[in-house]
Formats: structure tokens, sequence, C-alpha cells
């Protein structure tokens, strides 16, 4: 009997749903609201980037992503995020990442997002983080002002780095992907963060 139940509380812990670790970076610090170069057309297509990060994940058999603000919270980014080149943004007919402004952002220029905009609630991404590899993610504006609050990436996927692997010159260099923990070593005996070039 207690072999049995051993045996069931086993099964329950390994292949229970959502029993992957959850994981969290930030990928954005928060940006105040700033105006947008007057020159440049508001549309779509001209859309500027105004922040850009790229992480390699490391990811279990159907990862689970999603994006937010601080503590799971609400996201707010004028305009929209992408993750390789995909907008995440649903809101609105325009896919804005925010839900409104309530106050016209050119009033507060250089104050935190959440003084003009409300925002969305957390964005799942699972349907573009499906294997392990490099992701980037860009928040950028289309038009008049932009900004963003803290964005967060919470994913049952590993936090890893790549490194050019130097091997002090004996086997040439190669490109490693090593845990977060492990990043200082190696730059410490001489590698370089990054993959190495061709």
């Amino acid at each position: 009997m207690k072999t049995n139940l051993l045996l069931v509380l086993f099964c329950l812990v390994v292949f229970a749903p959502g029993a992957f670790a959850q994981n969290t970076v930030k990928l954005f610090d928060a940006k105040p609201i700033q105006m947008r170069d007057p020159n440049i057309p508001l549309d779509f297509n001209t859309a500027v980037t105004f922040g850009s990060n790229e992480i390699y994940l490391s990811c279990p058999i159907n990862p689970q992503s999603k994006l937010s603000g601080p503590g799971g919270g609400n996201l707010i980014v004028d305009n929209y995020l992408t993750v390789n080149g995909a907008n995440i943004c649903s809101s609105g007919s325009e896919m804005n990442c925010f839900d409104y402004a309530f106050n016209d952002p050119i009033d507060f220029l250089g104050e935190i997002m959440d003084v003009s905009y409300y925002g969305v609630p957390a964005i799942d991404i699972s349907n573009k983080i499906t294997t392990s590899g490099t992701y980037k993610f860009e928040v950028k504006d289309y038009g008049y002002t932009f900004g963003n609050n803290e964005i967060y990436l919470n994913t049952t996927c590993s936090f890893v780095s790549q490194v050019c692997h130097r091997d002090n010159g004996r086997r040439g260099s190669k490109t490693l992907t090593v845990g977060g923990s492990a990043v200082a070593a190696h730059l410490a005996h001489g590698d370089t963060l990054g993959p190495c070039p061709q």
C-alpha cells in the first residue's frame, strides 16, 4: 500500500501538467513617456524600435510562456511588442499593447506610463515560443508618443547564454550554450559572450 501511494505521488509530480518550474526574466526596463520624432510618418510600416532584447531559451516539450508587467500584472507598451518580428498585441483595432490612454500622454512627457495608460493583461505567447532557440523581443512605436512599463517573460523554459569558447587555441573556437550561472566562469578564462564568428 505504501509503495502504491509513493508511485501515485511520483506520477503526479513528474507527469502533472504545469509541473515545470516557472522562470522569470525582465526583458525591458520601464521607459517613461517620450515624444516621437514628428518627421517620421505615423504608420505601422515605419514603426521605430525603441527597445530590443535577444535571449536563448532551452525549452521542455510544450513550453508555456507569457509576457507581463511587474509582478505578473498588466503590461503597457505604446504601441506594440514583437516576438521574432510578430506583433503579439491584440487590444483595439490598431493592435496596441495598451487598453487606452485616459490622459493625453503629451501632457505627461517623462512620467511613468501608468499616469496616462491602462495596461493589458499578461499575454500568452506559448504559440510563439515552441522550442529551444533564440528569441528576439522588440518594443515598437508608430507615432505621437511612446514608452513602456517593465516587461517580464514568464516561462517554463530555462534561460541560457551562448559563449564563444576559445579552448586556448588548441582546437579553435566553438559556440557553447551554457546556463546563466556558468557565464562568468567562461568569461573569466577568455571566452566571449555570444556565438563565435563564422
